[in-house]
């Protein structure tokens, strides 16, 4: 079977995933059909038994002798009959209710027709009249339709349930790829911002430094006129070597594209030399970032080097420290990203509200992760982020 296509032309086929899940369904529904409507037919089925036997061998003299038994069989074999008609007019695969209402009665007529049957196999009655029989017969009819309506309507039910769960299935998958796409543009767009002040903005400020040059070794200029162009030279040459430089470190950091081990280690490389600092990685995380086939998204190295990077700042801001630790390690799909330093003893009074972490944990709960700040041990601090990785969704 397959699908018709948006023009109404072609059909387009169908998955072999989508075949698959299609029978497991339409299997579903056939259970779900049989079991309910067993479950009421029983239990119509054994309570007409008992009462009429106990009505019956109770007021109705010469019957003090009746068989429950085979009353029982006779309804349990009616009962086998519903379902087997169920099934064989496949009343499971049914969309419509017309289509539900001729399998119910269909299969509810041979119910009645193959219970009288079985109570006349079994001698039932011991001289049944014309009246008894029509009895019979409609009693099991109704019986049948009621049963298998249930049935029908436990189908209605599971339907709509797997379609509520799909579709939640659907918003969450959609989530996701909105997400992703967003991330991907993010990257993107920080990519090019970094580019254009490391390139563009920064070649035109040398430019700039260079025409400056030229004015001042012509010596044409009073010397507070000078002085001051020096200065302006000199507050460029900062801007560029330091200023630009940093933002675009900010923006895209360098050796991202390598791995998040590399990335962070270009990071260590802007700390300044007094302070220690020491990367430790686990296996796990080595061989998932290995440069020639890192399995770590774009995203998630990114997002994990913001982490350091705050850790950093904290360390910078509260410290001074001595040193730095930082640690990765994957446990169950996890990265954990923890960083320490060795610093005065952390206060957590001390962090605002709009402080970056409070923003990182923000973008970190975006993917379902999360990030602490506490004290140390006994100095400094230790900020920790788990970070779910996980293959972008199709």
């Amino acid at each position: 079977m397959g699908t018709t296509s948006a023009r109404g032309r072609e059909p387009v086929p169908e998955t072999a995933l989508a075949v698959a899940q299609r029978a497991k369904d339409i299997a579903g529904d056939r259970r779900a059909l049989v079991r309910a409507t067993a479950i009421v037919a029983l239990g119509y089925a054994i309570g007409a038994s008992l009462q009429s036997t106990y009505i019956y061998s109770t007021f109705v003299p010469g019957w003090e002798g009746i068989s429950l038994w085979r009353r029982l069989l006779a309804n349990v074999i009616g009962v086998v009959a519903l379902l087997v008609g169920l099934v064989v007019m496949r009343v499971h695969r049914a969309a419509h209710l017309g289509t539900f209402a001729v399998g119910v009665i269909a299969s509810a007529a041979v119910c009645s027709i193959v219970r009288v049957l079985a109570q006349a196999a079994l001698d039932v009655y011991a001289a049944p009249q014309q009246s008894t029989f029509e009895a019979e017969l409609l009693g099991g009819f109704i019986i049948g339709v009621v049963s298998a309506a249930i049935g029908c309507w436990a189908i209605v039910v599971r339907r709509g349930n797997r379609r509520s769960t799909r579709a939640a299935e659907r918003h969450v998958v959609e989530v996701e790829m909105a997400v992703h796409a967003l991330e991907q543009e993010e990257i993107r767009v920080r990519r090019e911002v970094a580019e254009g002040l490391h390139g563009t903005l920064q070649g035109k400020l040398v430019v700039i430094d260079a025409r400056i040059d030229e004015v001042l070794a012509a010596g044409r200029l009073d010397p507070g006129d000078a002085e001051t162009l020096v200065w302006v030279r000199d507050e460029l040459q900062a801007a560029s070597e330091v200023d630009v430089r940093q933002m675009s470190r900010l923006l895209y950091p360098e050796r991202i594209e390598l791995g998040l081990v590399p990335a962070v280690r270009a990071l260590f490389g802007r700390i300044p030399a007094s302070i220690a600092t020491r990367l430790s990685a686990s296996d796990a995380v080595r061989s998932l970032d290995d440069p020639a086939s890192s399995c770590i998204s774009v995203a998630d190295r990114l997002l994990a080097v913001r982490v350091v990077e705050e850790g950093v700042t904290n360390a910078l801001k509260y410290g001074p420290a001595s040193s730095i630790q930082v640690d990765l390690d994957l446990v169950e799909g996890w990265l954990i990203i923890a960083v320490e330093n060795d610093g005065p003893l952390f206060d957590p009074s001390l962090a605002g509200i709009a402080s970056g972490t409070a923003r990182l944990r923000d973008r970190l709960e975006l993917q379902g992760g999360t990030v602490s700040l506490t004290p140390g041990e006994e100095r400094g601090a230790r900020l920790e982020a788990r970070l779910k990785l996980g293959a972008a969704p199709e």
